[in-house]
């Protein structure tokens, strides 16, 4: 947070200033891809332990799912409830991540990083999506390295896996209705015409 004042003070202070970026350092960089890295695989192995020693204080994190998180205990409660609960309840969630470019740096000690990822999500009934997002990182720089203090992802809410098996699913059952429907019309019209036969 402390980082963070002079930056907040400042953009406060002037509104109508524009926060002209710097190319940052060769080390810089290689950090926050470490950064990214580190919080792939954290996340892919469900350490909240090590997630902590990631992260700034404060933090905050809006996901795929556009619940919003401000401290670990309650996204970490959220994503253990998501193997869990009775619908859609989750068997392995894993995601990959990529960088759209290098990461725009502000003050020297503030970046921005945006890119795509891949999220893979099983169900416990074997079913198996795989869903393309966005997102959009802040980091800043700390002694110890760079910490994630801001994220925010989403996804393609006209056109993803999920939308389009629930469509599927519809057509299905509206397929089997329609055809219950024709025999039991079928079934119908013959024991009347039968009826009026005798």
């Amino acid at each position: 947070m402390r980082r963070l004042a002079p930056l907040i003070v400042t953009i406060a202070a002037t509104p109508a200033l524009a926060l002209d970026p710097d190319p940052g350092t060769e080390a810089q960089h290689e950090g926050l891809r470490a950064l990214k890295t580190a919080l792939v695989d954290t996340v892919n192995a469900q350490d909240f332990d090590r997630l902590a020693t990631l992260a700034n204080t404060p933090f905050t994190a809006t996901v795929v799912t556009q619940d919003h998180f401000t401290d670990l205990d309650a996204a970490q409660a959220f994503y253990e409830g998501l193997f869990t609960r009775k619908l859609l309840k989750m068997e392995r969630i894993s995601f990959a991540a990529e960088a759209d470019a290098l990461s725009t740096i502000y003050t020297g000690t503030v970046a921005v990083t945006t890119g795509t990822t891949v999220e893979t999500y099983t169900l416990a009934d074997g079913r198996s999506f795989d869903i393309d997002g966005r997102w959009t990182a802040l980091s800043v720089e700390e002694p110890d390295g760079w910490k994630l203090a801001a994220f925010h992802s989403g996804t393609n809410l006209l056109d993803n896996p999920i939308l389009r098996a629930a469509g599927a699913s519809v057509t299905k059952v509206a397929g089997l209705v329609g055809a219950a429907g024709l025999v039991l019309g079928l079934v119908a019209g013959w024991f009347i015409g039968r009826r009026r036969r005798a």
